[in-house]
């Protein structure tokens, strides 16, 4: 481990895991200036909480700009994370997306969209009974191994939190997390019905 984290930000973080220990050395030897492993049209990626699809993959200057198709699985959160090397522009295609970002939660419905700045910490959340589909525009240096998860709902391994902005994110996230579990737990197993922050009269988050 090269360097020290806070520990109010860190106390539910266990540093002695051993999967936790090759995340943080993943993440502080990764460059994504050396990362040569390029997207491909076409390639699927299936994961927990649903799927993403690259539709496209072009060059504009310097600047690779990544377009996929992105669905949610109802009830889902992806992880709550961060790039080094691009932006992202959510544009909801079908359904209703929830938005972490930097601290703050937002719902979207279709037609409208949300740029994610480069370094920002973000998710996705699905928060309804039906599948939420998203095409994601990514810009900078594209590369599917620049993620830095913070928090996860599938309990992968994690980097520590970092600032004040990441904590509070991480907050928000597990208070989404719980609501979500909490309404799965009440509805026995059936779908949701509602944004996770609608029982409580609160959009905005904590």
């Amino acid at each position: 481990m090269t360097k020290l984290f806070n520990g109010k930000w860190n106390g539910h973080y266990d540093f002695d895991d051993a999967a936790n220990i090759a995340e943080i050395a993943r993440v502080e030897s990764y460059d994504v200036l050396e990362d040569a492993s390029v997207y491909a049209d076409g390639d699927v990626i299936e994961s927990p909480w649903g799927s993403n699809r690259v539709l496209t993959l072009t060059k504009e200057g310097d600047e690779d700009v990544c377009v996929k198709e992105i669905t949610v699985k109802p009830g889902y959160m992806l992880s709550l994370q961060r790039h080094f090397g691009r932006s992202e522009y959510w544009e909801v295609v079908e359904g209703t997306l929830g938005v972490v970002c930097n601290g703050s939660y937002v719902e979207l419905p279709a037609g409208q969209g949300m740029t994610i700045p480069k370094g920002a910490v973000h998710c996705m959340v699905n928060p309804t009974s039906a599948p939420v589909t998203v095409r994601e525009t990514q810009r900078g240096i594209c590369r599917e191994k620049d993620n830095v998860r913070l928090a996860d709902m599938n309990d992968r391994p994690l980097y520590p939190l970092s600032s004040e902005e990441e904590y509070k994110s991480f907050k928000l996230y597990e208070t989404l997390r719980s609501r979500i579990e909490e309404q799965r737990r009440a509805l026995d197993g059936d779908l949701l019905h509602a944004s996770p922050f609608e029982a409580q009269g609160d959009s905005s988050g904590l």
